[in-house]
This record gives C-alpha cells, structure tokens and sequence, in this order.
C-alpha cells in the first residue's frame, strides 16, 4: 500500500507566471511554484538497510497550457479561474518532479488576491496523482497558498 505524502511539509515560497506555449493558436501561461526542500522517508525503500537514504523533494511545481486572460498580474487580481482535470479539453498541464519521474498535478481552481509591493497571493487547489508514476505516496488533495510574481526578464 503506498504511503502518505508528507503534504504539512510543503511549504511553498513563491510562484512565477510566465508565456507558455501555444494551443490551437492561443497563447497560454505558465507557471512554477518553488518550495522550501526538505527530507521525506522513501517508501519503496527499507529503512533499516545500510544503504537506506531518504528522499529528497526539491522540484517545482510546473503547470503549462494555463488559460489566462493576461499575464498582468493587475488584470489578473481579485479573480477565480477553474479549469477541468486531465485529460479534459481545458486541463492545466501540470507536474512535479519526484522519485526520478513526472508526477501529474491536476489544478482545478486558481484564486487570485489583491495585489500588494510584494506580489500577487494565489491560491492553487488540486490534487497530486502521485500514485500515477508509483513514487510510493498516494494521491493527495491539497491547498496551496503563496505569491506570485512575473518571471525576472519576461515583459
């Protein structure tokens, strides 16, 4: 049985939006949220093994084919998008890099809040289908609250 993702310890420290790639003539955003890396107890592995080592989660969270109205954060505050899962016309293409492989990340609502000196808040809500490339974790739903920012050296 695969174990619980240690989601308490995601603690994400920003967002950057950013031009993605086009879809059927549009163009569409993306976006990585960063977290703070940190050690998880690996469960495809014996603990008690003398060459036992945990995992490391250090990757961001990548979503592409986002269907924004603008990249401009102003536009963009005090706004709600959903969006359907995958493979649903619509769906945000998102990953996480874990366990040497692409873990699918729905995102079905992105909330935008008020802009500020420092950024944009958003929240993501979600769920991570970790089990999808058998990292050991079970699928897990989750809220992530951080700031967004537009990517250094984008326009």
């Amino acid at each position: 049985m695969d174990a619980v993702f240690p989601v308490e310890q995601l603690r994400p420290l920003h967002a950057e939006l950013f031009p993605g790639p086009q879809l059927e003539g549009r163009h569409t955003a993306s976006c990585e949220v960063h977290f703070a890396p940190f050690e998880l107890p690996n469960p495809n592995d014996d603990v008690t093994s003398e060459d036992y080592e945990p995992l490391s989660f250090e990757s961001p969270l990548r979503l592409d084919f986002i269907d924004l109205p603008s990249l401009n954060l102003n536009v963009l505050a005090g706004q709600t998008f959903t969006f359907p899962t995958n493979p649903e016309p619509g769906y945000i293409d998102g990953s996480i890099y874990f366990v040497g492989a692409h873990n699918p990340v729905d995102i079905t609502r992105i909330t935008f809040g008020t802009l500020t000196e420092h950024g944009l808040p958003v929240t993501f809500e979600g769920t991570w289908q970790m089990e999808f490339e058998a990292s050991g974790f079970q699928a897990f739903e989750t809220t992530i609250h951080t700031t967004l920012q537009r990517r250094a050296g984008t326009a």
